[in-house]
């Protein structure tokens, strides 16, 4: 070897063999964590399942980029680095989008290991383990300081490597995020789905092919009015209603359940959106009392013979999955509501106000902007109080005095006297109403009716379902009727009354953490009125 030659070897990087971190400590025990958690621990009940869960993520972040790097035959730290990127990236999208996770499912059960994924983007919280493993395997991936000639140049795995290699693949792809019903493996390799309690399930019928398919529990929080809802479920349950949900890789005669929030949330009836690549968007829908929980057989022949809550899927030739059949009446594809259906009301007109200054206060400044909110400077010192209506103007100037009291749903301003000047003038006060019941108003009588008689839609961003509502208004012997956006001016010879329709409807699906008004179903009513002296003429 000449001179040269020999101060290029010394001079350069030495090459990484990662098959050589497969036989280290690190390496071997990150993989004895992931083997016994997946397959000994989780569904066991010896730890909590959100423990276990994030344990194989953490496990998988080490040991997956340097087996990938083993396997690969990778020599540099620019392509080790690349197997932790390819690691990582994976890894996130399948945490976070539903169509990544369904189609890394489908792609484990090409090779035989079908994935059951729950996409949670709290297990991001594992990706620092990436910068771990690199930190402490990538030293032992470096050869050992040998003479040159006795330097191997293979980069392929030893026999031992290749053994711990293998047997790293088979515990990285024999793995799946199946919460509390996770199934098992048998003795000759072939996923067997455990028996396990619920309602309604989904059971794959097809012979040959296993099927990927999406279940989307509702939301916590999402509250339904079961009786108005059961009418339309296809229409009136939208995208927005749902979490993430679970990813099944169904194999032939395998049953898997439907609810993932069976021991979390009790309902007076429940709702699931099943999805795949080739099942349209389908709403199961059904009451409490309908389907009992029973024992479910993971795994059975397609004998026909199903318990109360079967949904039964098949593919056709091409491979296609679809539903075709149920024991009880709950499937109800997604469909759009009608043209002229009633879609909820924008929730940026409504009443808004900024935190009261309770008492009487002098009016410093008045400006009513042109998105309907009047900025009122008060006392010196105070902040500025903000109050957003539908009013185009205010029965109050600058100079005046100001009492406003703070009612929790209703907020009251009414002229005051002022203090230097003894001139008496008529009564005039504002008074806004939100809430599930209407402001009263002496010697006024107010209601809100629903109207039965529409189509129902979902307000897409929130979920809401609501029904419409019409005011009515009885005053001086005068009874009107208005709905929200209307005005409608009133007189009994001593007051003048002017009410503002804002809002009304009475809600039948809601989601309390996403829609504005209050936090239940029932009527959700917005009203304001000005009262001042009377306009007739005496």
């Amino acid at each position: 070897m000449t001179r040269r030659t020999l101060a290029a070897v010394f001079s350069s990087r030495p090459e990484l063999r990662p098959a050589r971190a497969l036989l280290s400590p690190t390496w071997l025990g990150a993989l004895a964590v992931l083997g016994v958690n997946d397959h000994l621990l989780k569904g066991a009940g010896i730890l909590p399942g959100g423990l276990t869960g994030k344990l194989s993520d953490f496990a998988g972040m080490i040991v997956a980029p340097a087996l990938l790097a083993a396997l690969l035959g990778v020599r540099s730290r620019r392509g080790l680095l690349h197997c932790h990127i390819a690691v990582g990236l994976v890894f996130a999208l399948i945490n976070l989008s539903p169509a990544c996770a369904d189609a890394w499912s489908w792609l484990m059960g090409l090779v035989g290991f079908p994935w059951t994924i729950t996409v949670d983007p709290t297990d991001l919280v594992a990706l620092p383990a990436l910068a771990l493993g690199w930190r402490v395997l990538v030293p032992a991936m470096r050869p050992a300081a040998r003479p040159v000639s006795s330097v191997s140049l293979s980069r392929w795995p030893s026999r031992p490597e290749f053994g711990a290699a293998a047997l790293g693949s088979l515990l990285c792809v024999a793995t799946s995020d199946t919460g509390d019903d996770e199934g098992g493996w048998d003795t000759e390799g072939d996923l067997l789905y455990q028996d396990f309690q619920g309602d309604v399930y989904l059971h794959n019928s097809d012979i040959d092919r296993e099927l990927v398919v999406r279940v989307r529990d509702l939301r916590e929080g999402v509250e339904i009015d079961c009786f108005n809802a059961q009418g339309k479920p296809g229409v009136l349950f939208s995208d927005a209603l749902f979490g993430e949900g679970q990813t099944w890789s169904i194999p032939p005669g395998a049953n898997v359940p439907v609810r993932g929030d069976l021991d979390r949330v009790s309902r007076d009836c429940y709702a699931v959106l099943v999805t795949s690549n080739t099942i349209e968007p389908t709403v199961l829908f059904w009451n409490s009392g309908d389907i009992g929980l029973d024992w479910i057989p993971g795994q059975h022949a397609d004998s026909g013979e199903y318990l109360a809550g079967a949904v039964i899927l098949t593919a056709d030739e091409d491979g296609r999955a679809t539903i075709t059949d149920s024991r009880q009446p709950i499937v109800f594809p997604q469909r759009d509501p009608a043209d002229d259906a009633y879609i909820p009301g924008d929730d940026a007109g409504r009443v808004a106000w900024s935190k009261p200054p309770i008492g009487v206060h002098r009016i410093a400044d008045l400006a009513l902007g042109s998105d309907g909110c009047a900025a009122f400077d008060l006392d010196a010192g105070l902040p500025r109080f903000y109050f957003c209506s539908p009013l185009t103007e205010l029965p109050f100037a600058a100079g005046q005095y100001l009492s406003v009291v703070d009612q929790g749903d209703r907020l009251l301003l009414e002229r005051a006297p002022d203090p230097g000047d003894p001139t008496p003038f008529g009564a005039v006060e504002v008074v806004a109403s939100r809430g599930n019941h209407l402001v009263t108003i002496s010697g006024a009588t107010l209601a809100a009716k629903p109207e039965f008689d529409v189509e129902l839609g979902p307000e897409l961003t929130c979920g809401t379902v609501a029904q419409p509502q019409t005011f009515s208004a009885s005053f001086g012997g005068q009874i009107v009727q208005f709905r929200p956006g209307e005005t409608v001016e009133l007189d009994d010879g001593a007051s003048h009354l002017v009410l503002h329709g804002v809002h009304a409807e009475r809600r039948i699906i809601l989601a309390p953490d996403c829609a504005e008004g209050p936090d239940a179903l029932g009527d959700d009513l917005e009203l304001v009125y000005v009262r001042t002296a009377s306009q007739q003429q005496p």
